[in-house]
Formats: C-alpha cells, sequence, structure tokens
C-alpha cells in the first residue's frame, strides 16, 4: 500500500496493514513499515513499536506521533518497523492491553505473518527484534523487554508514561480544575457504549476530549487496574514494581529511555525513578551495565520530528542498536 495517504513522513515506505488479533468479532490491526530501498536478498531486523495517547486513544500510523529518528533508523539499517493497535482504555483494560500486546508478540513469530510477508519477499530476522515505544507507549515497550528479556535484543522508550505506578505521579497542572469536561462526561461516555464494546484506533483523533478528561481528572490508573484481581496479568501491570521481582531482567542490550525535561504531561522524574530503581535491583543481571537515561530540553513529543543524525541521539542509543544489529 502506498504510503502518501498516511502522510508525508512516511514516503520512504511501502506501508502492509494487516489483522493480528480479532476480540469478540473486532479486528486489531498492525501497521507493517517497510524501506523502500529495502533489502530483499536476506532477512531483516526488526523494530516493534508501540504509539502513544494516553492508552486511550491514537494509532499505529498516525503520523504526528511517529517518530522521524526511528523512520530513519529503520532505512538506514535495513529494518522492518511493526507497529501494532490495542485495545484501548476506558473501554478495555491494563489486562487487555498486556494481553494484546503479547497476543502480539506470539504473532510477530507465526507463520501467518510469514505467510502475509511472502508475496513481498519479506523475511524478518526475529533474533533480532529491537522494542521502541512513545508515552503510553513506551510502557508497553517496556513489558515487553522486561517480559522477553530473551528474545528482544534491547528495549527503547521516550517519556515513557511511568506516572501511573505507584505512588502516582502528576504533572500539578494535571488536575480536575484545567478539565474541560467533568469526570461525569466519562461515566456517561461508558454508560452509551453496548456491552464488549472495543475500540483500538483513533487516526482521526477524534478521542481526545475523552482521554484529556482522564488524565485531567486522574482516572487512568481505576481503569488500567479494572478487573485485574485474580489474573496473572496484576503483577505485571506496573513496571516500576516489576523490577522487584527476582526473576526480572533486560535483554543484552539493556534499556534506553529519553524523556524531556520540560514535560508537562508526564514529569521526567518518572523516568528517573524506575531508572534509578533498576540501577539497583538489577545490579550485576543481565543488560542492566547498559540501562540508559537520555534528559533533553523539552516537552512531551520533543522528539518526534527529530533526525536520528543528532549527536546527542546516536550517543544515546549506540549500544542499544550496536546489540540489535550483531
Amino acid at each position: 500500500m502506498t504510503a502518501a495517504r498516511f502522510g508525508q513522513k512516511f514516503n520512504n515506505f511501502n506501508i502492509i496493514q494487516t489483522i493480528y488479533k480479532t476480540v469478540d468479532g473486532h479486528d486489531i490491526r498492525a501497521d507493517i513499515l517497510t524501506p523502500k530501498s529495502l533489502d530483499t536478498t536476506r532477512k531483516n531486523p526488526v523494530i516493534a513499536r508501540f504509539h502513544g495517547g494516553g492508552l486511550s486513544r491514537g494509532d499505529s500510523i498516525y503520523a504526528d506521533w511517529f517518530p522521524k529518528w526511528l523512520l530513519e533508523l529503520a532505512e538506514a539499517h535495513n529494518a522492518v518497523i511493526i507497529s501494532p493497535n490495542y485495545r484501548l482504555l476506558p473501554e478495555a483494560t491494563g489486562v487487555q492491553i498486556l494481553e494484546d500486546v503479547d497476543d502480539f508478540w506470539t504473532w510477530l513469530h507465526s507463520e501467518a505473518l510469514t505467510k502475509i510477508l511472502s508475496p513481498h519477499q519479506i523475511g524478518l530476522d526475529l533474533d533480532r527484534v529491537l522494542a521502541a515505544g512513545d508515552s503510553a507507549g513506551g510502557i508497553l515497550s517496556i513489558y515487553l523487554t522486561l517480559s522477553y528479556p530473551d528474545q528482544l535484543r534491547a528495549g527503547t522508550a521516550t517519556y515513557p508514561q511511568l506516572s501511573w505506578d505507584p505512588p502516582a505521579t502528576y504533572h500539578p497542572s494535571v488536575n480536575a480544575m484545567n478539565a474541560e469536561v467533568p469526570s461525569s462526561y466519562i461515566d456517561e461516555y461508558l454508560a452509551g457504549l453496548s456491552p464488549g464494546y472495543v475500540e483500538s484506533s483513533d487516526l482521526e483523533v477524534r478521542r481526545a476530549r475523552l482521554q484529556f478528561a482522564i488524565s485531567c481528572h486522574r482516572r487512568g490508573p481505576e481503569f488500567y487496574t479494572r478487573g485485574s484481581e485474580g489474573s496473572p496479568y496484576r503483577e505485571k501491570l506496573f513496571q516500576l514494581e516489576r523490577l522487584d521481582y527476582p526473576e526480572t531482567k533486560l535483554p543484552r542490550g539493556g534499556l534506553v529511555i529519553i524523556h524531556g525535561t520540560d514535560d508537562d504531561d508526564v514529569l521526567a522524574e518518572v523516568s528517573e525513578r524506575f531508572m534509578n530503581k533498576a540501577k539497583a535491583t538489577l545490579r550485576g543481571k543481565q543488560g542492566a551495565e547498559n540501562l540508559v537515561l537520555c534528559l533533553r530540553p523539552g516537552g512531551h513529543g520533543f522528539d518526534v520530528d527529530t533526525s536520528f543524525k543528532e549527536k546527542w541521539l546516536g550517543d544515546a542509543l549506540r549500544v542499544a542498536i550496536n546489540t540489535w544489529l550483531e
């Protein structure tokens, strides 16, 4: 499929849209982005990328939130980006979102995907997978990184939404006084849905008001943890807590977190909190020597139009990328 319809940012790519999972008749899409310059005579490394949007809006191919540098990285290293959607809050729960991430990972390694790519003469090198995610997608990238440390080469996350991890930490501007609508707006929205309603794509950004209400009224953790009692995913919801588990380790290439110091959506201090704890609890374990926290001037999404040619970015990602490509 031509990428022009998704925005000029994707002009150097071909895009294959496919379904990786169906829930109660609702198809959940993944976008496969292949550089037009892709060398199809050999297997290609993979970038598994998760979109942001507060876990309640956004889309896997939404151009405004797709990092330019990640596209350049794929072009430079002959890599395929696979960017999945996932069920969205508040209709879904955190448990269901993590289920989608795991099902995506299974599908990534499935014969079904091989058959989809075969007519395009694309082969994936699944021994070389890099995780990436921005904002809420950063949570999912870190989740994947901690869940499959021996299958991934390295993990990355930009301004990951770790603010819900107990104790929840918000910027002072994230409060009910700044909300455009009352908290009841969210409840009325949910009350009007059919039982089992699923939403997994918001390419037209129709859910911005809903997401903003959830954020300002600080109800994200409520919907994220809803119904998790008794689920094996309960102990995996908060990545900060997972650092305490004795089995937790990182991929060989470690984990890189990039965060803007002027971020007023997700405070940089939550990334500092995570990294400080990771360095303490994972010391001596695989990948711990490759934990990198890169703090830069800028707000939420500051890197979206940043080129990979920027020295600071290349320096931050060097070990992760070198390990990914070994």
